[in-house]
């Protein structure tokens, strides 16, 4: 137990030292990746959503951006939302060969048809690593 409240102060440190840095630095965008990540970590999905938003609208081709924006999706239970950011990093990986019609009607799995959900999103999760590579 005290090493998960050590973990979620520094994470909450860190977080207080990108926000100090992002008043020096409004536009910097390795920071806010930086702090959308201890974010998630810190479980605050909305706040580290809308930090990834910002860098695609940024950088409409950063497949990162796309791929922890479909991490937070997939930590707060909207598995949708999750599995079309992994299509959209899949795409930009592929160029074209994904097309924005087959993002718009991605088969969503149903949870209960499933024994677990995680083990289908962990495996399209470690394709995209594994394409970036």
């Amino acid at each position: 137990m005290r090493r998960i409240v050590w973990r979620q102060k520094m994470v909450c440190g860190f977080i207080d030292t990108c926000n100090e840095k992002l008043k020096q630095e409004p536009d910097n965008l390795d920071i806010i990746r930086t702090r959308g990540i201890l974010y998630n970590l810190a479980e605050k999905y909305d706040k580290a959503i809308t930090d990834f938003e910002r860098i695609i609208n940024e950088i409409p081709a950063d497949i990162s951006a796309y791929y922890l924006k479909g991490d937070c999706h997939f930590n707060k239970g909207e598995f949708d939302l999750a599995k079309r950011d992994y299509m959209r990093a899949l795409k930009l990986q592929f160029d074209t060969k994904i097309t924005d019609i087959a993002i718009e009607n991605a088969v969503i799995i149903d949870e209960k048809d499933l024994e677990d959900i995680e083990t289908v999103l962990e495996y399209e999760k470690n394709q995209a690593i594994l394409s970036y590579l």
